[in-house]
């Protein structure tokens, strides 16, 4: 694994980056243009997936809220995850199962309210030599056990022991160290449209490209916010009775610039997503792969959108947003060649390639890769009309702005996971 002092040149220089930057420019305005001064009861700074779900959950309570963000809906790191909506297998190692059963919940809740940015599929994982494979049916057979709740579960699927004339079909297994694999389930999605779709399912005023320059705050609350329209250079002011920061990676240095507090409340791990054009390998990869390594990690191998997407790779990093390091994609080669040889990966085009940040909750001594993605609410100490969204994961979002949102409100809302979304573009069917 890269190190945070990474030596040579070659570690601190990009190559030809295919990764999009963040913020991006602004995009056209769509819509009336927001008034000079926007009043509401929530005021949300933030429009990733938390961001986005707790606007939703506001409007299904019939509260109004604004949603703000620097950048584009769903254009921070919430574009750059994994794209799957999981239980979280790697759990099954490090005994965190209530965060795995709490992540398969939340599987099936997109899968209802979500279908058209949701896919179904059977993962494989492969294992080397019968102890392992036995390892892993007993281990799998568990997380589909406790996962078996899967609205739109396509028949065609099997999970279970991949037969080894479909095992050695795949060209992925040839020449490799694995002898067979085990099917288990988990859900595909598109982050970045599902984010846009929460947006559009809520009644919030929204102001993207928006912001904050500053705040007032009178009796120990926050009471408006000065904000510059990037489109336009103008500003406007935001007036809210509640405030909440669901600012992802982000929420550290916001902090300190807004407030000039330094407590350092999360650290960030990073991830690198590699997107090949492989086309002719393609028609022969039959499904997913989720690959061990060490660490607990997993090095997921996905043909998706004509694509093959493959990821891993980690290291502690300072900033929400980072450039890729010519040390983490060798490091990703390396893992990809050393298990599946067959495959020519540095003769692939890439088509693109993404850093997702991961806002993990500060901890002092362990390793980022040993850190919960368990999410914390927390209750600012000055400004007690300020909630904190810090760490969290894409599956859980809904869970966590639902509770947010009871807790903000004292109205429950079952329908939070039955009411199904409305589309951003108005298209039927999935896609980037």
């Amino acid at each position: 694994m890269p190190s945070d002092s990474l030596k040579s040149s070659l570690d601190t220089t990009l190559s030809d980056t295919k990764q999009t930057p963040w913020p991006a420019p602004p995009e056209p305005r769509t819509g009336p243009l927001p008034p000079d001064t926007v009043d509401v009861r929530v005021a949300i700074v933030g429009a990733g997936i938390h961001g986005a779900a707790l606007a939703r959950e506001l409007t299904l309570r019939g509260v109004s809220c604004a949603l703000v963000d620097r950048g584009a809906i769903g254009g921070g790191t919430s574009q750059w995850s994994s794209q799957l909506l999981h239980g979280g297998i790697r759990y099954l190692l490090t005994g965190d199962i209530h965060q795995m059963r709490e992540g398969l919940a939340e599987r099936a809740t997109w899968a209802r309210i979500a279908p058209w940015r949701t896919k179904w599929e059977a993962f494989w994982m492969p294992h080397r030599g019968f102890f392992e494979g036995m390892s892993h049916r007993f281990g799998i057979g568990l997380y589909d056990a406790w996962g078996s709740e899967r609205p739109g579960w396509p028949e065609e699927l099997v999970l279970g022991a991949v037969p080894d004339e479909v095992f050695q079909a795949d060209p992925r297994s040839h020449d490799s160290r694995f002898t067979g694999a085990v099917a288990y389930a988990d859900l595909c999605t598109w982050d970045k449209a599902l984010v846009k779709d929460l947006a559009a399912s809520s009644e919030a005023v929204r102001l993207d490209f928006h912001e904050v320059l500053s705040f007032k705050d009178h009796g120990g609350e926050l009471v408006s916010a000065k904000l510059k329209d990037h489109r336009d250079g103008g500003t406007r002011t935001l007036q809210a009775d509640h405030w909440v920061f669901a600012l992802g990676p982000w929420i550290d240095g916001a902090m300190k610039d807004w407030f000039k507090e330094t407590r350092k409340r999360l650290r960030l791990s990073s991830g690198i997503h590699l997107w090949f054009e492989a086309p002719e390998l393609l028609k022969d990869c039959q499904r997913p792969w989720a690959i061990l390594r060490g660490g607990g990690r997993i090095l997921f191998v996905i043909p998706r959108d004509g694509l093959l997407q493959v990821g891993t790779t980690e290291r502690e990093v300072k900033d929400g947003w980072v450039p890729i390091v010519k040390s983490e994609r060798e490091e990703l080669f390396e893992a990809l060649e050393v298990r599946l040889p067959s495959i020519p990966w540095r003769k692939l085009p890439v088509a693109f390639e993404e850093l997702g940040v991961r806002p993990l909750v500060a901890a002092r001594g362990a390793g980022t890769d040993r850190l919960s993605r368990e999410a914390v609410l927390e209750q600012h100490k000055k400004f007690t009309n300020l909630r904190l969204v810090l760490g969290g994961k894409l599956t859980s979002a809904r869970s966590l702005m639902d509770r947010l949102a009871t807790e903000m409100t004292g109205i429950e809302c079952p329908q939070s996971r039955t009411t199904v979304l409305r589309r951003w573009d108005g298209q039927l069917g999935t896609g980037r």
